[in-house]
């Protein structure tokens, strides 16, 4: 098969550190590890600070409050992960000229992504394929922006922005249904690629100095803390778990990550209050892996995903995740194979009882083997480049 020279375009910076950027860098780099000519296009600091004060604007009032937008991963790190490929930051009147270098380019499905790709002229750029890794719906909506989100994304605004992109690339089988149906534009259906030969590789000589109780069961929640990931039902399932006393003096719930002001302070509450409960803050990605190998099973309490990151890191390591039966988490998943996925936060409850008092419940091989088996990177990433050359 013929190399190809393929750009990766996205709105955010790379040290922004969210799945859908640990993907676009592990898409580059074994891209680039097969010998085709990659790179990272995102915009420059001086567009995303724009972008981000207009967000503050529109979703919190701050005209004027100072944003933080440096992410939360190193940029040293970030050149360092994508091995042969390349990151360039991009003015939007750049942008043209520095996408037209390429055969094929492979956008983010975020609105303002599309937007900035149509107001250029999908005609006057090489083809475009459209991966979602913003889901389309939302299955659980609770705020308004949440509300919002499912009425412009199934809108004749966004039909408008996709209309001219040669294909859809879709990472779970609810959102390739709903696509299907609802746009005219070809899909396709790939997986990520994912295996913890490169967790292991890249990560193994490094250490926090963190200790964990290895007297307890170690729970896990990596996650930003937002209304996506489910904040809410994590500080209802804890609350809950405290009255059971012959749970809490077995486990340690250790919860890593951050997020804006509010959020935060809920779990800044249950740290406080509850002695099982341990938040350690935001963790840079390259430790991830560390943590999961001190662990005895992982929970998420995410209300809508794609192809949850978190949850393929955990189950490479060969950890039970418990997680709710949304699309994304149970494409990876194998219902009481190697977790479980629950209907509702009771029953979420039931399995983390059920997992204390049965650790050894689950294989740690065959979960493991079930990711190396479902998403193969030999085969995935080849699936990938197919998908590429059908539409140049």
């Amino acid at each position: 098969m013929k190399n190809r020279k393929i750009a990766l375009f996205m709105l955010p910076l790379l040290t922004q550190g969210a799945g859908a950027e640990k993907y676009f860098i592990n898409l580059a780099k074994n891209l680039s590890d097969m010998g085709n000519e990659v790179v990272v296009i995102t915009m420059d600091e001086k567009f995303f600070k724009k972008f981000a004060r207009l967000l503050h604007i529109f979703t919190h009032g701050n005209f004027f409050k100072k944003i933080d937008v440096s992410g939360r991963e190193k940029e040293a790190d970030i050149k360092n992960q994508l091995g042969g490929a390349r990151w360039i930051k991009s003015s939007w009147g750049n942008l043209k000229e520095a996408l037209n270098g390429y055969d094929i380019i492979y956008s983010k499905n975020e609105l303002v992504d599309l937007f900035i790709l149509k107001t250029i002229d999908y005609k006057k750029i090489p083809p475009v394929v459209v991966g979602v890794h913003t889901p389309i719906i939302y299955p659980s909506t609770g705020s308004f922006m949440s509300k919002l989100h499912n009425l412009l994304y199934l809108s004749f605004i966004y039909k408008w922005l996709l209309r001219g992109a040669k294909c859809i690339h879709l990472s779970n089988e609810f959102t390739k249904k709903l696509v299907d149906k609802n746009f005219k534009i070809k899909s396709k259906k790939i997986y990520y690629p994912f295996s913890k030969k490169y967790l292991i590789i890249e990560n193994n000589s490094l250490e926090l100095d963190i200790k964990f109780d290895n007297n307890k069961i170690n729970i896990v929640f990596i996650a930003r803390l937002t209304e996506q990931k489910g904040i809410n039902s994590l500080v209802r399932i804890v609350a809950a778990i405290e009255n059971k006393k012959n749970i809490t003096d077995k486990i340690i719930l250790n919860i890593f990550g951050s997020g804006d002001h509010e959020n935060e302070l809920k779990i800044k509450n249950i740290n406080d209050k509850y002695s099982f409960v341990r938040w350690h803050g935001h963790i840079e990605n390259k430790y991830v892996p560390w943590i999961l190998k001190k662990q005895d099973f992982f929970i998420t309490t995410a209300k809508w995903e794609t192809l949850p990151f978190n949850v393929l890191e955990a189950q490479a390591l060969g950890l039970p995740v418990i997680a709710f039966d949304i699309p994304g988490p149970s494409d990876i998943i194998e219902d009481k194979k190697t977790g479980y996925l629950v209907k509702s936060e009771d029953e979420f409850i039931e399995k983390i009882i059920l997992l204390t008092n049965n650790p050894h419940l689950f294989n740690n091989q065959s979960i493991e083997k079930n990711i190396d088996d479902k998403f193969n990177p030999e085969k995935i990433y080849e699936e990938i480049l197919n998908m590429f050359n059908e539409n140049i």
